[in-house]
């Protein structure tokens, strides 16, 4: 669940952002998310957020359900791996969907690159960019998940900043079957037809968010995050029938600062 601070954390300065780098960080983001992927109905989550740089340089980042190691520099090229938390489908509210198979919440884990510029002439913008391969190796799907994504933030004060972000997902065959698919057995306990989706591009998103210095260490947040299902994902007749192919997360954050 991607929230203003779980995103914006990694890009937050305590005082001044050109001198020194960016600060370490730790805090929390609360929001309302969809209950699964292409649901209607919403739920209240608590997500994390950190941000640290290690004595030799390496950098830990750890927003929402997603963490990774960055074995780059902070400031240039960036790789390393991934872990991320990927949620299922169970004890859903929707009266038809919770007669479909239930899908466990599951740990995901690959690779990202990427690379990250700081503007240093003038007003000090960021911008992010980079893509990351994911698996689950057959605990609830096989083949993997491939996302592009990048970040824009520019400071208005020593103590305001906006950001804004976009990207897309593409997903294998066996994912999109697993996450929107509908079974035989499926289509005889909740009437929906049989579905069996194909591989392709799973989603794009995209979303706007604002980081406000509150205290000399501490920092609030705020953020929407847009998700729109495409391809055989988006035709799902559990999304098509049942939910929506537009995907909306939004929530306040509350961080805390040092260098």
């Amino acid at each position: 669940m991607p929230l203003a601070l779980a995103c914006a954390g990694a890009q937050a300065s305590p005082v001044t952002l050109p001198a020194g780098g960016l600060p370490n960080l730790v805090g929390v983001g609360v929001g309302v998310t969809p209950q699964y992927s292409g649901a209607d109905e919403e739920v209240v989550g608590v997500v994390p957020g950190l941000r640290y740089v290690t004595e030799s340089g390496r950098l830990l980042e750890w927003y929402g359900p997603v963490a990774q190691y960055n074995f780059g520099e902070l400031e240039g090229w960036q790789w390393g791996p991934v872990v991320a938390l990927r949620l299922g489908r169970k004890d859903v509210d929707d009266d038809v969907v919770k007669h479909l198979h239930e899908i466990d919440n599951t740990f995901e884990f690959g690779g990202y690159f990427g690379y990250e510029y700081l503007h240093r002439d003038g007003i000090p913008w960021r911008v992010r960019v980079g893509a990351n391969l994911l698996t689950n190796a057959g605990q609830e799907y096989d083949g993997a998940r491939f996302n592009l994504a990048g970040t824009f933030w520019l400071p208005l004060s020593e103590r305001w900043m906006i950001g804004a972000g976009g990207g897309a997902s593409w997903a294998s065959s066996d994912f999109n079957r697993v996450y929107y698919g509908v079974t035989a057995a499926d289509a005889a306990a909740s009437g929906l037809p049989v579905y069996t989706p194909g591989g392709g591009m799973q989603q794009v998103f995209g979303w706007v968010g604002t980081i406000v210095q509150l205290h000399q260490h501490w920092y609030g947040g705020a953020m929407v995050f847009v998700q729109r299902l495409s391809g055989d994902a988006g035709d799902s007749p559990i999304v098509t029938e049942r939910g929506d192919r537009l995907q909306l997360t939004y929530g306040l954050g509350l961080g805390y600062a040092w260098r």
